[in-house]
């Protein structure tokens, strides 16, 4: 699908949001969201970005901080400068080096089932921080 065709929002740096997200292809968030989004394709959250709430998501890139449910059916990316804590469910994770998840962690399987893989207190990460 051409990216002309697909519903984006864009929440930009010092802009907060609260309420429930619908028909929402692409969510990138730069200031603070406080949300509900299901069914949408792809969620951003860029290193200055806060998502506090629950998505369903195919596709999620997290360099910021999101706090709450987060279950990405395709691919979890989470960057350097990423920290998620919450209910973590994923089908495909990346983390990168520094990246941080925090909660209970849980991979979904092929039937769409979840399968837990580590439930945790603290610390999914790859590096250490200075």
């Amino acid at each position: 699908m051409p990216t002309n065709d697909m519903r984006k929002l864009i929440v930009g740096r010092e802009i907060s949001l609260s309420g429930e997200i619908a028909a929402c292809d692409i969510l990138v968030v730069e200031g603070t969201v406080e949300a509900k989004l299901r069914e949408g394709r792809a969620i951003e959250v860029t290193d200055s970005g806060l998502f506090k709430g629950s998505v369903e998501i195919d596709e999620a890139d997290i360099g910021g901080r999101f706090e709450g449910d987060i279950s990405v059916r395709g691919t979890l990316r989470v960057r350097s400068t990423g920290r998620i804590q919450g209910n973590i469910r994923y089908g495909v994770l990346e983390v990168e080096q520094g990246g941080l998840l925090v909660g209970t962690i849980e991979t979904l399987t092929g039937d769409s089932r979840a399968r837990p893989v580590k439930e945790v207190e603290a610390v999914v990460a790859t590096g250490t921080e200075e």
